[in-house]
């Protein structure tokens, strides 16, 4: 029998394991850990997006006078936020004024869960900030009324929070079979003092090698999203009358982020996680062998070295079959955190919003309001930081990676044009009740970074092709007066439903507002102040807060509104 023996290269066996994290920042795939302990890659996240990922900055009203009647201003507009409302309403103000605004905000999220991969609860979270300035001067040009003001308003609030556990398991079977052929081939001589010969060994061995491997993870993430900022306007405003019953305004709305006030735009993500990955493989290598064995030669049948020879040939063929089995197990444990940093300076741009006010009759007032669309430019830095150890089954560190990355990119939004309509129905001297209907065309909303296309930024697809659905609101709002010897107190309520953009449907909200306030003086030197209270519903709402889907909320707002007017 002939021996032989083969050394065999195992094919290389890919055993990288990753998990897909579901952020509000976008999707971001974690490297587990690798069997031949190369450092896991660095982490793989979504382009340049706007640090707003859920939604659209929501707009921001003006004014505990006007939030106090729910907004339903826009035929009213009696007050120095008509510069934000409707700037033609600013002609009824008959004397130097300046005003003040302050907003405080407290918000809840209840979270519901749509995939067993992550664990959710609530999020509860405040904010409060200067919501309106201004300063107001009437004046006469020929016979008819003109006013000019100059007005601050917090235009756009980013303000949001987002925690959630993320249990992601991933198991994947991979099976592969690869073929080889070996073959020898070996000629020797032979002989003795009766023959000579050759012997020509043949052999060939098909290999089969075939893995069948089975990789699971597990990873447990905490996520912490934070988001915060504002967009504010310094609006220069004019308004005139046209005729006794009709005028006309104008603000010019000059934007740039809360950066001057210490609230800038910018949003963190952290993924604090910790997991296992285990790779089982079982390799079975079958050998199927076949010798071939020939040989052919002289031999002598005198004595030797007679010159008398006769010659021989022959063959023989063996074939044979070898199967082995071995198993191959590796387990790792791996800890590490990733963290994205998002924020937008020297953030920029201009419109125009436009306004009517017609005095139809003494009890029917009509009014109508053109917010201009515009585009904001700014800079967006985008910076990660990711670490990760891995450890093997004796908790010794094997492998370890440190990631950071900072990107600069110009970006620039495209904010929609808003328009409205409203009536004002006075039924007495001392009480009154309006109404808006208002749209918002989010379908023009738009975010694009330097380089890249542009995207839908609430999910992240091309806008040409995902734009959002445009949204409409209605208010319902009146004020009742109380008329006292020293002073006036007004009484004010009203209700709203509105819809927000999404991704697919827009979000639908409903509340209630409540107001008040107090006039202390007469006449010049008269000072108002008010105050207004607002409640605000959305269920089933901010589906756009997580990739896929994966989350829908109940959110509850309130928010409280104090204005101070001085008149001269």
């Amino acid at each position: 029998m002939l021996l032989m023996s083969f050394i065999l290269g195992l094919p290389g066996m890919s055993m990288a394991v990753s998990v897909t994290l579901l952020t509000p920042v976008g999707e971001v795939v974690i490297d587990i850990a690798d069997a031949d302990l190369a450092d896991p890659e660095p982490p793989q996240n979504a382009g340049f997006r706007p640090p707003t990922i859920f939604a659209a900055p929501l707009p921001v009203g003006s004014g505990a006078r006007a939030l106090g009647q729910a907004g339903a201003f826009t035929a009213v507009a009696d007050d120095a936020t008509a510069a934000s409302w409707n700037p033609a309403g600013l002609v009824q103000l008959e004397s130097p004024e300046i005003s003040a605004v302050y907003r405080f905000s407290a918000r809840e999220d209840l979270h519901d869960s749509r995939t067993d991969h992550l664990a959710t609860g609530e999020d509860r979270y405040f904010s409060r900030e200067l919501n309106y300035l201004s300063g107001v001067y009437p004046f006469i040009i020929g016979e008819r009324n003109a006013v000019f003001s100059f007005n601050y308003q917090e235009a756009y609030d980013f303000t949001m929070e987002f925690s959630a556990l993320f249990n992601g398991n991933n198991q994947q079977s991979l099976s592969s079979v690869t073929n080889a052929t070996v073959t020898d081939v070996d000629e020797r001589p032979f002989g003795d003092p009766f023959q000579t010969g050759t012997l020509v060994q043949a052999v060939s061995t098909d290999i089969s090698t075939e893995i069948d491997q089975l990789l699971t993870s597990a990873l447990l993430s905490g996520i912490d999203f934070r988001q915060s900022g504002t967009i504010d306007a310094f609006s220069p405003s004019f308004a005139m009358d046209v005729s006794p019953r009709f005028s006309l305004g104008v603000s010019v709305n000059i934007y740039t982020d809360g950066a001057s006030r210490g609230n800038p735009i910018r949003s963190s993500m952290t993924a604090d996680y910790a997991g296992t990955s285990d790779s089982f493989a079982t390799i079975t290598d079958t050998y199927d062998t076949t010798v071939d064995l020939n040989w052919s030669g002289v031999y002598y049948d005198g004595p030797p070295f007679d010159p008398r020879t006769n010659s021989f040939t022959g063959s023989e063929s063996y074939a044979f079959t070898t199967v082995e089995t071995n198993v191959q197990t590796d387990a790792y444990s791996v800890e590490g955190r990733y963290r994205e940093l998002n924020s937008t300076e020297d953030f920029y741009g201009v419109n125009a919003t436009l306004g009517a006010l017609w005095t139809a009759s003494e009890k029917l007032t009509v009014g109508a309001a053109l917010d201009l669309p515009w585009t904001g430019y700014g800079r967006q830095t985008k910076r990660i930081d990711h670490r990760v150890s891995t450890f093997d089954s004796n908790l010794v560190e094997v492998a370890s990676s440190t990631f950071s990355e900072t990107q600069k990119r110009d970006v620039e939004y495209t904010f929609p044009l808003y328009w409205s309509v409203g009536a004002l129905l006075r039924w007495t001297d001392r009480f009154y009740t309006s109404m808006d209907i208002s749209q918002t065309c989010w379908s023009q909303f738009s975010y694009q970074a330097e380089g890249e296309a542009r995207i839908n930024p609430v999910n992240g697809e091309p806008h040409a092709s995902s734009a959002l659905d445009d949204c409409w609101s209605v208010r319902l709002g009146g004020e009742y007066l109380c008329v006292f010897s020293q002073t006036e107190i007004p009484l004010r309520g009203g209700l709203f439903w509105e819809q927000r953009p999404a991704d697919g449907q827009p979000d639908e909200y409903w509340g209630f507002s409540l107001g008040s306030g107090i006039s202390l003086g007469q006449a010049m030197g008269k000072t108002v102040l008010d105050i207004a209270y607002i409640f605000e519903q959305g269920n089933d709402v901010m589906g756009s807060l997580l990739p896929e889907k994966a989350v829908y909320s109940d959110t509850y707002k309130h928010q409280l509104f104090v204005s101070a007017i001085r008149h001269f």
